[in-house]
């Protein structure tokens, strides 16, 4: 098969959420590419990072079974955070939290859900590779730990776990 070849922007820095969006989609969490961990089929990797938030079969199912990764986000809101953001909260609806330690191994998480989704879908993973060395940003302004945030200093954690991912294939 021959090699996937990207146009990278001439700054070296692809921006998935907007900018560099219609070519570089793939990247996304919510891009659709099913993935199988811990024994089950995921629509996508952000379905099976949400479903980690809890060890609630109940919960699990729900989220495997979202019609969307936007359905399956909103049902993993936190019960406590803002009612526009928790309205949907599968944890508000039934008064339960999210598993204690989701901050120290959501980073864990989405490095196994990613991983996954690069080496089990060889198209994808072609495509992951062939962005080379550019620096991935997720340039949400919406989220200043997996994106950039709205002053563009947020941690860009999906950009950089994708380039540990990259790093590893």
């Amino acid at each position: 098969m021959a090699a996937t070849t990207l146009e990278i922007p001439s700054d070296n820095r692809i921006l998935y959420f907007a900018r560099d969006r219609e070519t570089f989609s793939f990247l996304s969490h919510f891009h659709p590419s099913a993935i199988d961990l811990d024994g089950e089929i995921w629509p996508t990797a952000e379905h099976y990072y949400q479903a980690q938030k809890s060890f609630e079969p109940e919960y699990r199912q729900a989220i495997r079974s979202a019609s969307s990764p936007g359905k399956a986000k909103r049902l993993a809101a936190p019960p406590n955070a803002p009612r526009r953001v928790s309205y949907q909260s599968w944890f508000r609806k039934h008064a339960v939290s999210p598993r204690p330690d989701w901050d120290e191994v959501k980073l864990e998480i989405m490095r196994r859900a990613d991983l996954a989704k690069f080496s089990q879908n060889r198209d994808l993973d072609e495509m992951l590779l062939a962005t080379s060395n550019a620096e991935l940003i997720e340039d949400s302004p919406f989220d200043s730990f997996w994106g950039i945030g709205r002053d563009g200093n947020g941690l860009n954690w999906a950009g950089r776990v994708l380039m540990e991912v990259r790093q590893l294939r």
